[in-house]
């Protein structure tokens, strides 16, 4: 393997992972550092800006360290950020106080109150995003209402992204995918949203220059090489979300291609040739990695959490047994629920655990198993389980299909994607192929394909993703007889979903 390299680093809540590519794609090497979310109070996530570059820092600073040919070779670097967090700066680009991330909920007064000066229709139109508390835009609010001096003394408000990009180039901008999620941005138009940025008050000079994912903006600073041991001529490029990147270093990128991130959270990610709008506002509209593209999204339910939930209170056997090295407890419980017929013979679970982001977004949904017999045994409610989320699955790829959107393909990523009955469940639900891709670090590889197309080591997107991305030669298909029994297993979910509704909103 030689040079020129490029690498992709993703920034996550939970720890930065950087990734070392050739140009033809081959992964040479990666470096993960972990670090902690703070939780002062409940409903609060934060944490310290700083935590995200002294950990780019070290991690690069392995990648390069172990380079044979020198630091010289690395040609770019750029970023998949974790979306949906705010920082407040003052004119150094110091952060004012611990950046507030996507967990963070403190703010459902600030959406509550911009909710009763413009309808959330109307707010979903001009941002393509829903007036909901997880959007960045209300965190900067709760810090405007709540610690009125440190918002007087910032001369910028940033997403995660942009902070990293400024301390590894000196430059302020924010590609559009991260300024989407602020839920300031048009995404027709890939500018700052006049009518909204009136409706919360906040001064466009706030915000960072707008720019695209693929575009360089200079080199790296004297000090970021110095503490990295990146040549100086190392060309930083503006980079994108994690989500898109993840969506992108799975190579789903051509229109229809629907990209299933099953994690702790399941988001569901879906490539458009054009922005789309979604009558029900189940998916939201962002602008894409690929600066030509744009993702109808959800933002995920909890999925993956579900299922390692039940192993941790329902699978002694199967954790005993792992521990013992007789195979993984995931594989023990799923393989059990193989045998049971689709639709578990009536049993519907609703994977609500920490609310709902389908079949709507409800935060006072809960999990339900429904229609429980004496003839139904664990492998029942575990196949209930796994089939749950992929009926929620299905609801979000309906919206899609309501936005105007024809799906074609499933490409699932993520620790979910490993369990070849739950990717199986999912193609005879939805009636779609699945494919994996053999890389499991998608978020790292997105941003390094951006980098990549950034520094001119790639002439485009579409090369770079041709070159990074491969897939598992197995192809999960629908079964038409399956696909069936689900389609009325899958009403029955709805129906018990909306029954259960007004029990919900009591609660």
């Amino acid at each position: 393997m030689t040079g020129p390299y490029v690498i992709g680093c993703d920034v996550g809540s939970q720890g930065t992972n950087a990734a070392l590519y050739a140009a033809d794609g081959t992964l040479a090497a990666s470096a993960y550092e972990p670090y902690d979310v703070a939780f002062p109070h409940p409903g609060w996530a934060e944490q310290d800006p700083r935590l995200w570059t002294e950990a780019l820092h070290a991690a690069i600073a392995k990648l390069v360290r172990d380079l044979p040919e020198g630091p010289s070779a690395v040609k770019g670097l750029s970023f998949g950020s974790q979306l949906d967090g705010m920082v407040l700066c003052d004119r150094q680009g110091r952060a004012l106080r611990p950046a507030m991330i996507w967990m963070d909920r403190r703010a459902e007064a600030q959406a509550a109150a911009l909710a009763g000066r413009i309808s959330r229709a109307d707010f979903y139109r001009h941002v393509g995003a829903n007036l909901d508390s997880s959007h960045a835009v209300f965190k900067a609010l709760w810090v405007r209402d709540e610690q009125p001096d440190l918002y007087a003394a910032a001369t910028s408000i940033m997403p995660p992204g942009s902070y990293v990009l400024r301390h590894a180039a000196g430059v302020l901008a924010v590609d559009y995918s991260n300024a989407s999620s602020l839920a300031l941005l048009d995404p027709r138009t890939r500018q700052w949203s006049a009518p909204v940025l009136d409706a919360v008050g906040i001064d466009q000079a706030l915000l960072p220059e707008l720019a695209a994912g693929t575009q360089p903006v200079g080199r790296v600073t004297a000090a970021f090489a110095e503490a990295t041991g990146l040549s100086p001529e190392t060309v930083v490029v503006v980079g994108c979300g994690d989500e898109m990147a993840a969506t992108l270093g799975a190579g789903v990128f051509a229109p229809g291609e629907v990209c299933d991130v099953v994690g702790t959270a399941e988001p569901v990610c879906a490539a458009s040739a054009e922005p789309r709008d979604d009558p029900t506002m189940l998916v939201e509209c962002h602008p894409h990695a690929d600066p030509d593209v744009w993702l109808l999204e959800n933002p995920g339910f909890v999925s993956g959490g579900n299922l390692r939930w039940w192993r941790d209170q329902f699978g002694p056997q199967e954790r005993d047994a792992e521990a013992r090295g007789d195979g993984d407890a995931y594989d023990l419980m799923t393989g059990q629920a193989a045998g049971v017929p689709p639709g578990a013979e009536g049993l519907v679970y609703l994977p609500c655990m920490q609310g709902a982001m389908a079949p709507e977004w409800n935060g006072a949904a809960r999990g339900v198993f429904y229609g429980l017999t004496l003839a139904h045994t664990r492998a029942h409610l575990t196949r209930a389980l796994l089939e749950g989320s992929a009926y929620a699955l299905r609801d979000i790829l309906e919206a899609m299909r309501g936005a105007g959107l024809e799906v074609r393909r499933l490409t699932i990523v993520g620790g979910g994607a490993k369990g070849a009955l739950w990717r199986q469940i999912k193609a005879d639900v939805t009636g779609l192929p699945v494919r994996v891709p053999t890389s499991v670090e998608t978020t790292a590889t997105g941003a390094a394909i951006l980098a990549a197309v950034g520094a001119g080591v790639h002439a485009s997107v579409a090369d770079g993703v041709g070159a990074f991305v491969a897939y598992q030669p197995e192809e999960q298909q629908p079964d038409p007889e399956r696909h069936q029994a689900y389609t009325d297993a899958y009403r029955r979910y709805r129906d018990v979903y909306f029954a259960l509704k007004p029990v919900f909103e009591r609660a």
